[in-house]
């Protein structure tokens, strides 16, 4: 790799925050040039059609510099065999980490806070949503007007998506950070059943029910997420205890995620 094309991959890094794996996967599914966008106005920076435009060429050159690159590491035989594309997580039957969000006391905001400035912050809360779920290649099922489904392909995107969220609203560079902002959330892992641009099944209806059991800044898990993450020392989780959950026969061992290092 030459000095330039490093240089720019640890620049983007360094903006978004992933590492360099997570990164050129983005570049892959062209998810690269929006999430650099929606980080650097999150930031403060406005997206001008400049800033915009000049995003967009660095992705182009930097995505032209690693198909070059990868082309020239193959021989002529792997030249010829297609690669498999990255399976759409609303179009294929496959295993997802389904969340909620919600989005807590928003009635009680809005009374306390007024309508123009209540609105400001739920732009904000959705552009929050959206830039992490961009960042950790997640995808927006629908909005729900003060809260959203997600899926991600792994449970680690999700609970990484998800401590990112809560960390940036408690941080000191979000600029709502005083107005009462809250956010709950609740995952599971499942194959749910897709009708056109929407999913279905009892792992969605656990989701919800879970993201139910949340207070503000919670961020809960069925006992598959744990199981699946709890060995890797990369997420610390404290226990929740079981809760009956509205829709579900049995009761559910439930975990916390503990984003705040307590």
């Amino acid at each position: 790799m030459t000095t330039s094309y490093q240089e720019t991959l640890n620049k983007f890094r360094k903006i978004l925050e992933v590492d360099e794996d997570d990164l050129l996967e983005m570049l892959e599914e062209g998810r690269l040039a929006g999430a650099l966008i929606s980080t650097l106005m999150n930031k403060g920076m406005r997206a001008t059609p400049s800033i915009k435009n000049s995003v967009e060429k660095a992705v182009k050159i930097l995505e032209a510099d690693s198909k070059a690159r990868s082309d020239s590491a193959s021989g002529p035989a792997d030249q010829q065999t297609s690669q498999p594309s990255t399976p759409d997580l609303l179009s294929s039957e496959m295993t997802v980490t389904i969340m909620f969000t919600d989005m807590v006391g928003s009635t009680e905001m809005n009374q306390r806070l007024g309508d123009r400035e209540a609105r400001q912050v739920m732009r904000a809360h959705d552009e929050l949503i959206r830039n992490h779920t961009k960042i950790h290649m997640g995808v927006e099922v629908k909005s729900m007007g003060d809260g959203f489904m997600l899926t991600f392909s792994s449970a680690k995107r999700a609970v990484s998506a998800g401590i990112a969220m809560q960390r940036e609203i408690i941080s000191p560079k979000f600029r709502y950070r005083d107005t009462g902002l809250s956010i709950r959330m609740g995952m599971t892992v499942g194959e749910p059943i897709r009708e056109e641009q929407d999913l279905f099944g009892i792992s969605v209806v656990m989701a919800a029910r879970i993201g139910a059991k949340a207070v503000g800044g919670q961020i809960l898990t069925s006992q598959i997420v744990y199981d699946l993450l709890s060995g890797s020392g990369q997420f610390k989780f404290d226990s929740a205890g079981e809760h009956s959950l509205k829709g579900v026969s049995e009761s559910q061992k439930l975990y916390e995620v503990n984003w705040r290092g307590e």
